[in-house]
């Protein structure tokens, strides 16, 4: 079972959809995917310093790079991502003392997109972009949005039930004009008052 507090399984555990392994030199645009993707799903853990096949060249000598990806889940994540930092010492592929960065991704309730407006999901040991279709269905599985609170292209007042209208504007004790008068000063009717009846 993975330990994500074993450099050992930072180091050999295979990639999969809850543990990553990223160079100390990755640009803070590209380690915001993973990030992202991590966030949109279970979240998961990225080991900083430990290459793709397991060498660990470290954190120590990046120090700038390093200050770079620290903000990552703060500057290139819309929303913000909630993660928890952890620096633990390790000895590089030199035979140096050097220290890796361990992020701890928390997954999010909303859904997280880069500075692109791109929507990530992990998937496996794969952070897959999302296409418009997939998105628009990831969105509503989150529940930010609901698909019944779309609009209906091309819908007029004439395709509402001005009765069943009536019969609500009654229930409610709403006196200030009929049906087509209400719907006509009351834009939230549709997403708010039909849901509370």
């Amino acid at each position: 079972m993975f330990n994500p507090d074993k450099i050992e399984d930072l180091q050999f555990y295979t990639e999969k959809q809850i543990m990553d392994r990223k160079s100390a030199k990755i640009k803070a645009v590209d380690l915001a995917i993973p990030v992202i993707a991590m966030a949109n799903a279970d979240g998961g853990y990225l080991a900083i310093g430990i290459e793709d096949n397991g060498i660990i060249t470290g954190i120590d000598n990046f120090e700038k790079n390093v200050n770079e990806l620290l903000r990552v889940p703060f500057d290139f994540c819309n929303p913000n991502v909630q993660v928890d930092l952890k620096t633990m010492d390790v000895v590089d592929h030199r035979g140096n003392p050097n220290h890796i960065l361990r992020m701890q991704v928390y997954p999010s309730n909303k859904v997280v997109a880069s500075q692109a407006d791109e929507v990530y999901l992990r998937v496996g040991d794969k952070s897959k972009k999302l296409n418009f279709e997939q998105r628009l269905q990831f969105v509503y599985a989150k529940g930010v949005k609901y698909f019944e609170d779309q609009p209906v292209a091309g819908a007029t007042i004439e395709d509402i039930d001005l009765d069943f209208v009536s019969e609500y504007c009654r229930k409610i004790g709403y006196d200030k004009g009929d049906a087509e008068f209400y719907l006509r000063h009351n834009h939230d009717f549709i997403t708010r008052k039909v849901m509370r009846m």
